[in-house]
């Protein structure tokens, strides 16, 4: 069984709830928010009316790949958006990495706000699971502090990015949890969980 792992960081900045939450609120705004995500593969008029059970199809470019997931809303209402993500159902293919992303912001004065983001999912492919509590806390509070402060910029909450520290490897931890194959044979195969390191007592 696949272990639930999940991330939640958060930025304070200095701009009301409501401006912050008028860039937000746009759902081709913070679907792209992701540093994964490149578009909305739909038109204005599904995305105008935002509400739970919308279904918005997603392009990503993970680490030089593109593929198309599904995002499925699942909370929407005042400083608050959630949604689910999954593979298309006819992509023939398991879906290695399911998982949800959420936005809220709550209101710290009138001139002040804290923006906070969370992820959640689980890794399900044989290497994810033996190696995947370690790569997400590795990898993924960097990835969502750059997201934070995309949205923060592009809502003009604040002047500019502060560089955030990517752990060394990031990449290539992120490549190896989704991996399918080992040295050309099914990952399944090599990663043979059955087998001991020690020879059987007699």
């Amino acid at each position: 069984m696949s272990e639930s792992l999940r991330c939640e960081r958060e930025i304070i900045v200095d701009k009301s709830a409501d401006e912050v939450w008028e860039w937000l609120s746009n759902v081709r705004n913070v679907m792209t928010a992701n540093q994964f995500h490149m578009r909305l593969d739909c038109d204005d008029a599904e995305i105008r009316n935002p509400r739970a059970g919308l279904e918005v199809p997603i392009l990503h470019n993970i680490l030089g790949r593109q593929v198309h997931r599904i995002a499925r809303i699942t909370r929407f209402e005042d400083y608050a958006i959630s949604w689910g993500e999954r593979v298309p159902d006819n992509c023939g293919y398991v879906d290695s990495f399911p998982h949800s992303e959420g936005w809220k912001i709550e209101s710290l004065g009138t001139n002040r706000c804290r923006i906070q983001n969370h992820l959640r999912g689980a890794f399900r492919l044989p290497v994810g699971k033996l190696i995947g509590k370690h790569v997400w806390d590795t990898v993924m509070p960097s990835i969502l502090d750059h997201d934070l402060q995309d949205v923060a910029l592009a809502a003009g909450a604040i002047d500019r990015k502060v560089p955030v520290q990517v752990p060394p490897g990031a990449a290539a931890l992120l490549r190896l949890v989704h991996a399918r194959q080992i040295d050309g044979q099914p990952v399944e195969e090599v990663l043979d969980l059955s087998l001991s390191l020690t020879k059987p007592s007699n």
